[in-house]
């Protein structure tokens, strides 16, 4: 029993040195609040970490939205996204009730940035706006010109978040943010002509089978033939030719000869059918796609 006892004591010290480790991996949350960290030392100047203080105060006052910049040495075997999103969540960015906040992270040991969303601005400020924006950027990375891509990467999120609500970025300055530089343009102008582009070809392939079917429709001239029924516009065109009289010449009666009476009558007739039995589509589509997530979205590059 003695023996049980120690080995369980000893399994309990490692998972606690082990969850002590990965709870180590992301820095803790600071005392006080910034618009940007600086844990590697030598990214970001006094007048770099101003300039991200200034939109990112103007973000916060136009928008609500809370993005921050924070520059690490290593990840520590993280993931960028992992690390990105446990940075949200365990520091607080953006509100608990709205979840929108955004960081602007850049590991210059890995070689990778990413700009991280919560789960109530992952829809505004996308995974493909967020590639869009660090492509942008990326030479700033690549040319080893750390500080300056990550003030202007964060200027742009800071336009793009903006713009997308409609709002202006009034900077401390007294000068207004520009609302259209380069980046943001196209990041809006690419998410608009993929909708659009997607949009217009599910119009056009309707459209083209509209006149695909009447048509075909005209040219099957056969009553009930393949053609009119292969295509949509059989649908158009099922008018039924008039039914000749009963009797006529050849009738028992001929021109004075008696109608033939309705079948059934009261007693032999078939009932006529009561309505559909209740069951269509009044109940679906009721649920789905309510539940928010913690956890949002965003984009990472290598350089």
């Amino acid at each position: 029993m003695k023996k049980i006892v120690k080995l369980a004591g000893v399994l309990l010290i490692i998972a606690c040195m082990l969850l002590g480790t990965a709870s180590a991996a992301v820095k803790a949350k600071p005392t006080s609040f910034a618009y940007s960290y600086d844990y590697d030392g030598n990214v970001l100047s006094t007048r770099q970490q101003d300039t991200i203080s200034e939109y990112g105060q103007a973000l916060d006052k136009a928008t609500g939205d809370q993005a921050i910049a924070v520059v690490v040495d290593f990840l520590d075997g993280m993931s960028v996204e992992d690390y990105a999103t446990d940075l949200i969540k365990k520091w607080g960015i953006g509100s608990s009730a709205g979840n929108n906040g955004v960081v602007v992270l850049l590991s210059t040991g890995d070689r990778e940035v990413f700009v991280g969303t919560g789960s109530g601005v992952d829809r505004v400020l996308t995974a493909g706006v967020a590639g869009s924006l660090l492509d942008d950027n990326i030479m700033y990375f690549a040319d080893g010109k750390y500080g300056e891509g990550m003030v202007s990467l964060y200027q742009d999120v800071c336009n793009y978040l903006a713009d997308a609500r409609g709002k202006t970025l009034q900077l401390s300055s007294g000068t207004t943010a520009s609302s259209s530089s380069g980046s943001t343009r196209r990041a809006s102008q690419g998410d608009d002509e993929e909708g659009f582009g997607l949009f217009g070809i599910v119009i056009t392939l309707i459209v083209l089978y509209i006149i695909a079917s009447v048509i075909f429709n005209s040219i099957g001239t056969a009553r009930g033939g393949c053609l009119r029924w292969l295509f949509l516009g059989g649908m158009f065109n099922n008018r039924r030719p008039p039914r000749p009289p009963r009797g006529g010449f050849g009738g028992p009666g001929g021109f004075g000869g008696p109608s033939r009476g309705p079948r059934g009558g009261f007693t032999g007739g078939r009932t006529p059918r009561s309505g559909g039995s209740g069951r269509g589509f009044g109940g679906g589509f009721g649920g789905g796609f309510g539940g928010g997530s913690s956890r949002g979205g965003g984009a990472g590059r290598k350089f």
